[in-house]
């Protein structure tokens, strides 16, 4: 496939930054760029097409699906501090607002691509018997949430309906592709409390803000929970396949991750005090603290234990394999810390007693 025009939901966020210009890079093709703020979004291109809206706008879904070939679809809600603290405006955000344009892509023939997530799998790794299984795979694990009272499941169940909407609307016609992210980390993720954002970040940019600060990471739980990261860099080249690959990957749910970078998050912290200390070596040692779920996240909290992706679909339908390990990608990250905030926070306090958490 060689679209001529591509709308990229979400285009000025953390993810969007990357792949619009890996899109235009690929195919030549021009963007409609739709976000709420293009601060992240860094490219020049004058393929790029800058809407400032937030996607429930009314007439934009017309607008844009009326001269766009695919619909890239990025935007969501996604910071587990929100999930339990926010829940109607996760589910909005995650379903409501975007349940308009699976349908309209549906009836005008635009194919989408939307970015769904790991947490759709929930507690654990189960199999339909019920068995624990080590990895998560698209056809054979089910999807096991939480009570209703936690509601740290809201984000999950949002976008697991979205799916099996999407799915539906595909057995009458829609060409889609469903990608199930797991932990993508990167350059430009998130903000920093105090700065450019409020509230508790996901987990790389909670442990850069305790580094940047020279306060303690803190361990949710003891950071025992398992997690595999992928970088941005893969992430794309996955997405620039699909695009590629229209009539393999139609119809499709993919896990993109990178299942040789399963971690836990106490070992990640690790790594990245390592990675820190080695980029700036006058900074003071990373030093850890335990805390709660509960007490970090507030009550209504949950997580899974683990969420290692089984990829060997994704491997056959587009001929990919992630390649960056956290070695390669945590210097970067630090780098790109350190020169977006470095010298705004050299000596300033933090504006709050916090650490960092956990995903």
């Amino acid at each position: 496939m060689q679209p001529k025009r591509i709308a990229v939901l979400g285009a000025g966020g953390f993810l969007g930054s990357h792949l619009v210009p890996a899109l235009i890079g690929r195919f030549g093709c021009a963007i409609d760029a739709v976000d709420v703020t293009f601060r992240k979004l860094e490219t020049t291109s004058p393929k790029v097409l800058r809407i400032a809206a937030r996607i429930e706008e009314p007439g934009l879904v017309d607008e844009v699906t009326g001269r766009c070939e695919l619909v890239v679809s990025l935007t969501a809600l996604c910071n587990p501090a929100l999930y339990n603290t926010v829940p109607l405006e996760v589910i909005d955000a995650n379903y409501t607002h975007l349940l308009p344009w699976v349908k309209r892509c549906a009836e005008r023939g635009v194919r989408l691509v939307h970015f769904s997530t790991s947490e759709v799998y929930g507690r654990m790794a189960l199999d339909t018997a019920g068995e624990r299984t080590h990895d998560m795979n698209e056809q054979t694990t089910g999807l096991f949430l939480g009570p209703v009272d936690c509601e740290r499941w809201s984000y999950a169940c949002a976008k697991q309906l979205l799916e099996r909407v999407i799915w539906a609307h595909g057995r009458q016609g829609l060409a889609f592709t469903i990608v199930r992210l797991f932990n993508v980390i990167g350059r430009r993720m998130d903000f920093l409390p105090g700065e450019d954002g409020e509230g508790t970040p996901r987990v790389l940019a909670s442990f850069m803000n305790a580094l940047l600060r020279s306060e303690e990471l803190c361990l949710v739980d003891g950071g025992h929970q398992r997690r595999a990261f992928m970088s941005t860099s893969d992430l794309v080249s996955a997405v620039v396949r699909i695009v590629e690959r229209g009539s393999a990957s139609s119809g499709q749910i993919l896990n993109l991750g990178n299942p040789a970078n399963d971690v836990t998050i106490r070992a990640l912290a690790e790594a990245l005090g390592r990675a820190f200390a080695e980029r700036v070596p006058a900074a003071a040692p990373a030093r850890f603290r335990h805390v709660s779920a509960e007490a970090f996240y507030g009550p209504g909290y949950d997580d899974s234990e683990a969420r290692v992706p089984d990829i060997e679909k994704a491997r056959t339908v587009l001929g990919w394999e992630p390649r960056d390990s956290l070695a390669d990608m945590l210097p970067e990250i630090v780098d790109d810390y350190v020169v977006r905030y470095g010298s705004l926070l050299e000596g300033i306090a933090s504006p709050m007693a916090r650490c960092a958490g956990a995903r």
